[in-house]
């Protein structure tokens, strides 16, 4: 493996020594992160900016007793560093007391993984330039116009705390996403790939689909309803992407959460989705791995948190397990659904009316209690009919509990990693499968393309 980009790992440890010394505080922790980012920006079919900078940032937390305060910098020598340190110190004294606070970790064993990829940490400009002109020919064939956006990041994540913790992991990461248009603008098609391997990118098969998506895609009228829907990788991973937050042990104790049993306590053990779902996080999972501890320095292990339908594990923030004198669980750190052998096309055969989603919009939150989202359908929407697509259709406002969805389960794709933010930048890593669900609430139309 090339040397991460980035400071390498021992003048990490070096820096987050310096910041030891000259602490004064009752305990500190450094949070560091060292690395590069580049992106390659395309519209109006032509590449219209790409760069790239190296940056390295760090957060240092001071503690007074309960008081606590930090703050960042990327100013980390010499009297820059030590008035950071200085400033931190002064924010604590001034800090009210955190009741939650609790003490920084020491030493910790945290699980090795190799999210380092050369293919990704090595690229150059000029391969980002060939991706984005094989989406630019495609669309320009097609008498379309591209827009695109490409990020790049590589470097090195740290914790330290004054306790004597030290972790160290070196990572990658590349997004690229590809939204294709008609010059009147009444149609548009999307595509995208994210992965921590460049080499998992496949720049050809993003412009095809994207082409062929705008190509096929128009408004046509569709009234709103629950359809059987069939959900592409990306559309199931947007979802995701929200729902791993949601399994924590706090919020269901208190009530808080759908997680949350009536009379009070938590729904641990029970069957609550379709047994054909199970959820699980791994930081070592191939080409989505994530550091293997958290901001805190707690170590992250592989977790199942849904096996077969039934609910298996909730996180517990240290504060929380404390209370409960138990051991601690971080959240999830990638979120991964296990898939099944359906493809689409067998999924699209087996449909007599349904509705294809390429991907979300505009997302939010609308009730814990049921996990529910609303958000847009976007890029890509056609009527399924008889087993065949039938016609391009509207999109639509969905109105939609995650629960519900996953108890509506049908049919899984394989799964795979997806490009779940809606902003095209490296994102959490998210893998899940294609979803056939019934019932799914498309619960009025969207004007928008």
């Amino acid at each position: 493996m090339a040397e991460a980009k980035g400071l390498s790992e021992s003048d990490i440890r070096a820096l987050c020594d310096t910041v030891m010394r000259l602490s004064q505080a009752d305990h500190c922790r450094v949070n560091v992160e060292s690395g590069w980012r580049g992106y390659t920006r395309v519209a109006t079919n032509r590449i219209t900016s790409a760069g790239g900078a190296d940056r390295t940032a760090i957060t240092i937390t001071s503690v007074f007793g309960k008081r606590v305060a930090s703050i960042s910098t990327n100013s980390i020598e010499g009297q820059a560093l030590e008035a950071a340190v200085r400033q931190s110190e002064s924010m604590a004294r001034l800090a009210p007391e955190s009741p939650e606070y609790m003490p920084e970790l020491g030493p910790q064993s945290f699980m090795p993984n190799q999210g380092y990829y050369d293919s990704t940490g090595e690229l150059e400009p000029l391969t980002r330039a060939e991706a984005a002109a094989i989406a630019i020919q495609q669309a320009e064939a097609a008498g379309q116009i591209a827009a695109s956006y490409m990020d790049v990041r590589a470097g090195t994540s740290a914790v330290a705390t004054s306790a004597g913790l030290f972790g160290a992991h070196a990572g990658t990461g590349v997004a690229y996403t590809l939204t294709s248009r008609t010059r009147d603008g009444l149609q548009s098609g999307w595509a995208g790939d994210e992965a921590n391997d460049w080499n998992q990118i496949e720049s050809q098969r993003v412009a095809v689909d994207a082409v062929r998506k705008c190509r096929n895609w128009r408004k046509t009228p569709l009234e709103p309803g629950q359809y059987t829907a069939i959900l592409e990788p990306t559309a199931v991973g947007m979802l995701m992407l929200r729902m791993r937050n949601a399994f924590n042990q706090r919020l269901a104790d208190e009530g808080r959460s759908y997680f949350s049993r009536t009379g009070g306590g938590n729904r641990l053990g029970e069957q609550l989705f379709d047994d054909r779902v199970t959820l699980l996080s791994d930081p070592a999972y191939g080409d989505a791995e994530v550091a293997p501890f958290t901001d805190e320095g707690q170590a992250r292990e592989p977790t199942t948190w849904v096996s077969s339908g039934r609910l298996t594990n909730l996180s517990r923030p240290r504060f929380w397990a404390d209370q409960l004198g138990e051991s601690p669980l971080p959240g999830p750190g990638n979120f991964i659904m296990a898939g099944g052998d359906d493809s689409l096309d067998e999924m699209i055969a087996s449909t007599e009316r349904g509705v294809l989603i390429t991907r979300f919009w505009y997302i939010r939150g609308l009730n814990p209690r049921s996990i529910s989202y609303t958000g847009l359908t976007r890029d890509g929407t056609f009527l399924i009919e008889n087993g065949r697509i039938s016609r391009p259709v509207t999109n639509f406002r969905f109105n939609q509990s995650l629960v519900e969805m996953l108890q509506n389960v049908e049919m899984l794709g394989p799964s795979v990693r997806v490009a779940a933010s809606e902003n095209s930048s490296v994102s959490t890593p998210i893998v899940v499968p294609t979803l056939k669900v019934s019932n799914f609430n498309l619960s009025s139309i969207s004007d928008a393309i």
